[in-house]
């Protein structure tokens, strides 16, 4: 029976197309048939298919760049429930386990009966009557304006607190290690079923870090003034302009994520791993 893979590649990643075509050699002899993005099948590898178009009862979805390139196939493969790959060929990628150099292996993995992967909640955004999906976080803040902003922040109806800063972060489990993790925000396990919110540059001082369940809805209200063009950032993809007052709504979305994982995983590993390698990156810049 024939198995439908997907390839979906950040394009100025230089490792992306090579090992995108290393994986393909490594499948079809197995039987597998591959789509891609068009801009990689413009290049012989697989047949060329707009992410927008993904047709349901695919095996599974490989990634390959960085963490960025895995939040922007999220937005597309979740809804479908179509498992991902990440294969890393970007800077740090805290979310791409896969090792361009073992393209056997990778196909090995993705045409067995079954593979380890782990579930990652989404948050549900809905902002001007329209919804997003973020797998990673969702910012609130003060964009390319240089005052201050006040964020009014509410759990289930309840106040959180009020900030008068830069804004705030609202992150998942997988995404501590994102925008929140900079910030000062805390690193959980992504298992955990909890949500955080990070001020940022916040001029109350004893203004910290919140941990909220999972299922928590959240409301994020601004209090500007008019022409103050403020920002909404969906996993630091969907850049979104809002003037003046503004309500969003943040709540668990239906849909999940599914990352495979081809070995054993340890969180915290991975962690002490990739810090190492981020803190060697910027020596040799």
């Amino acid at each position: 029976m024939e198995q439908l893979f997907y390839f979906y590649a950040n394009p100025y990643q230089p490792q992306s197309a090579a090992a995108a075509r290393a994986l393909q050699q490594a499948l079809l002899p197995l039987g597998a048939r591959v789509l891609s993005d068009v801009w990689m099948a413009d290049q012989g590898i697989g047949e060329g298919c707009p992410p927008e178009e993904l047709p349901y009862g695919l095996r599974a979805m490989a990634v390959f760049g960085g963490d960025g390139t895995l939040l922007r196939a999220a937005r597309y493969a979740a809804p479908r429930g179509i498992p991902m790959l990440g294969v890393h060929t970007g800077t740090v990628g805290f979310l791409m386990p896969g090792s361009p150099g073992e393209p056997e292996m990778l196909s090995a993995l993705l045409t067995r009966d079954a593979y380890p992967t782990v579930d990652c909640p989404l948050l549900h955004v809905r902002y001007q009557g329209k919804s997003y999906l973020a797998l990673n976080d969702l910012a609130f803040t003060r964009g390319e304006h240089p005052g201050v902003m006040e964020l009014q922040v509410l759990a289930d109806g309840e106040e959180v607190f009020t900030a008068h800063g830069d804004g705030a972060v609202v992150s998942t489990p997988l995404g501590c290690t994102g925008y929140g993790l900079s910030a000062g925000g805390p690193i959980v396990r992504p298992d955990a079923p909890c949500l955080m919110i990070t001020p940022l540059c916040a001029r109350e001082l004893l203004l910290r870090p919140v941990i909220l369940p999972l299922t928590a809805r959240i409301t994020l209200l601004a209090h500007g003034q008019a022409r103050r063009r403020l920002q909404l950032a969906v996993d630091g993809q969907t850049l979104l302009p809002v003037t003046d007052e503004a309500r969003v709504e943040i709540s668990l979305a239906a849909e999940r994520a599914q990352l495979i994982q081809p070995d054993p995983h340890s969180f915290f590993d991975t962690l002490r791993k990739k810090q190492v390698d981020w803190n060697l990156l910027k020596k040799q810049e």
